[in-house]
């Protein structure tokens, strides 16, 4: 008891401020676009311009799966990413070495390839699934994963009156859904080997039985002929 016999309050310690959680376990994303210019010149030369817009176009999409705890980030709309230019410049490559970089799954895909849902011939929903096929079952990291989806301009709908574009409008229509946001299945019902490790009891890294694509970048290119003059 300290001196005159009167005690002293104790003054309670404040709680303990609470950490954020972390929303991207799986993404410990901590570049700037200078640092990543400066890593993709170490494989390839040239197209300087290229490269830095792809450099800011990374980070500026996870930087922003970063700060998604915030409620303005909530309220953020993804932007993906157009390039127009001719094919054999090296984008696949350019795009490959920062998803190595970044450590996020990376898949290609040529639009030509891809009809509407329910008609033969790919979907554009493989093309997430095969991210998750990428990041060896694991669904998380695959939801940060970077889709490249080349030839994009040849999918412009062609078709007369009467006849069904499945390779056109119905592609841009499932395609659009993938660029914003959308669940994806991660089996389906003609994929044969998922479907039977899932009825014989198969281990996955994931308990995932869908795919949200929020978080998925999807960088398109397309040569565009004719576009570069009109603009001009």
């Amino acid at each position: 008891m300290p001196p005159g016999g009167k005690k002293t309050r104790k003054t309670p310690l404040p709680p303990k401020v609470k950490k954020p959680p972390d929303l991207t376990p799986h993404l410990k994303f901590k570049y700037k676009p200078k640092e990543i210019k400066t890593y993709l010149d170490r494989y390839v030369i040239k197209q300087d311009e290229a490269k830095k817009a792809l450099a800011i176009a990374i980070c500026d999409h996870y930087n922003h799966i970063n700060n998604e705890q915030t409620e303005i980030e909530k309220h953020y709309i993804k932007q993906n990413v157009l390039i127009i230019g001719p094919t054999g410049v090296g984008k696949t490559y350019l795009i490959k070495t920062i998803a190595d970089l970044i450590g996020v799954p990376f898949v290609k895909g040529d639009a030509t390839k891809y009809t509407e849902t329910g008609y033969v011939g790919g979907d554009v929903e493989d093309l997430v699934r095969k991210l998750v096929k990428k990041a060896d079952g694991n669904v998380e990291l695959a939801e940060y994963g970077i889709v490249f989806l080349d030839e994009i301009d040849k999918i412009a709908s062609s078709t007369g009156v009467g006849n069904r574009d499945v390779a056109g409008r119905g592609v841009q229509s499932n395609l659009l859904k993938l660029l914003e946001e959308t669940e994806v299945p991660v089996n389906t019902p003609w994929d044969l080997p998922s479907q039977l490790q899932h009825f014989m009891g198969g281990k996955s890294k994931s308990n995932k039985e869908t795919i949200n694509t929020r978080n998925i970048l999807f960088i398109m290119s397309g040569v565009f002929d004719g576009l570069i003059e009109i603009v001009q």
